[in-house]
């Protein structure tokens, strides 16, 4: 019963951060920022705009992470299963780029799109390298411990 509870926790914190995500890119508003951009130095009004188009690599590459510990979850991670949350990852990218297309003040960005597949595909490296060819790191230990406390 309680393995059932981790999964079932597992695959609701990824659709909860997917709602996130879909949320907060549903909203955006240029009247809350002018207010800021007015107060702000120029140069730290850049920096935040850098550290929000930083944030796009995060964005989506946490997301696949989320989806690998999910199937972590289930035993042992598998090739088929890194392409499978990669394929996932991008296609929840792409439908996020399409709903923005809705969106006021919004739009479709190939240059985001290109930001969500560098930050899946920067996080899927790191992943499989540390799963499958450093187990001694810290983050191939913590990748197994997901499947190895399900014994």
């Amino acid at each position: 019963m309680l393995l059932i509870i981790k999964r079932l926790f597992f695959i609701l914190l990824t659709i909860g951060y997917m709602s996130f995500i879909w949320i907060q890119s549903s909203y955006f508003d240029p009247e809350s920022i002018a207010g800021f951009s007015s107060s702000l130095s120029h140069s730290v009004f850049l920096l935040i705009g850098a550290a929000f188009e930083i944030a796009h690599l995060f964005q989506f590459g946490l997301l696949y992470l989320c989806i690998v510990v999910v199937f972590l979850s289930f035993g042992k991670l598998r090739t088929w299963h890194e392409v499978t949350a990669v394929l996932i990852a991008l296609a929840y990218g792409m439908v996020d780029e399409l709903h923005q297309l809705y969106v006021p003040f919004r739009s479709f960005s190939i240059g985001d799109l290109l930001k969500d597949i560098i930050g899946i595909v920067v996080f899927w490296w790191v992943v499989h390298r540390s799963y499958f060819y450093n187990e001694g790191s810290k983050l191939g230990r913590w990748l197994r411990s997901f499947y190895l406390n399900l014994k």
